[in-house]
C-alpha cells in the first residue's frame, strides 16, 4: 500500500519529467531508418514516423533528486540502463547504440504508450517498478518478450 501511495504521489513528477526529456528527443534527435521502422511496425507502433532517437552518454539523463534515490533503491540508473522511451522519443546510451533488441525493446514500450496513453503508461509502469519490482512487472515482460521474438 505504501509503494502504491509513493508511486501516486511522485506521478505528476515523473510525467513532467518524462515530457520534458520526450521534447528534447523529438526536437534533437534522429528518426528512424527504413529498416527501423520496419522494425517499429513489426513491435506494434502505429505512428513509427513520430519516432525519434537520441544517442547519449547516460540513460536517463538528469533524474529529479526524489526519482534518483527510488531509482537507486531498485537499481535502475545509468550505470544499468541501456535505452528508455518516453512517448515518441527514445534514448538510447552510446555504447549499446547497435544493439538491434535494444531498439526493438524500446519500440515496444512506444507501442505500449501508444495502446495506453502517456500517463496511464506511466502510471502503470512506475506501479509496476516499485510493487512487483523491475524488471518484472507486466509492461516490462511485454517488452521483453517482443524483443526476443523479433530479434
Amino acid at each position: 500500500m505504501l509503494l502504491r501511495t509513493l508511486a501516486k504521489a511522485i506521478l505528476p513528477l515523473v510525467c513532467a519529467w518524462a515530457r520534458q526529456h520526450e521534447g528534447t528527443i523529438l526536437r534533437t534527435g534522429s528518426p528512424l531508418n527504413a529498416e527501423e521502422m520496419i522494425m517499429a511496425r513489426r513491435a506494434g507502433v502505429r505512428h513509427p514516423e513520430r519516432v525519434r532517437t537520441l544517442v547519449v552518454g547516460s540513460v536517463p539523463p538528469r533524474l529529479p533528486p526524489i526519482i534518483r534515490a527510488i531509482a537507486n533503491k531498485l537499481s535502475w540508473g545509468p550505470s544499468t540502463t541501456a535505452g528508455m522511451a518516453l512517448g515518441y522519443g527514445i534514448f538510447l546510451r552510446a555504447d549499446q547504440r547497435a544493439r538491434p533488441a535494444l531498439l526493438i525493446h524500446e519500440l515496444a514500450h512506444i507501442a505500449q504508450y501508444e495502446r495506453l496513453g502517456f500517463r496511464p503508461f506511466l502510471k502503470q509502469y512506475v506501479q509496476e517498478s516499485l510493487t512487483t519490482g523491475y524488471p518484472l512487472g507486466v509492461l516490462e515482460e511485454e517488452a521483453q518478450r517482443v524483443a526476443r521474438h523479433l530479434s
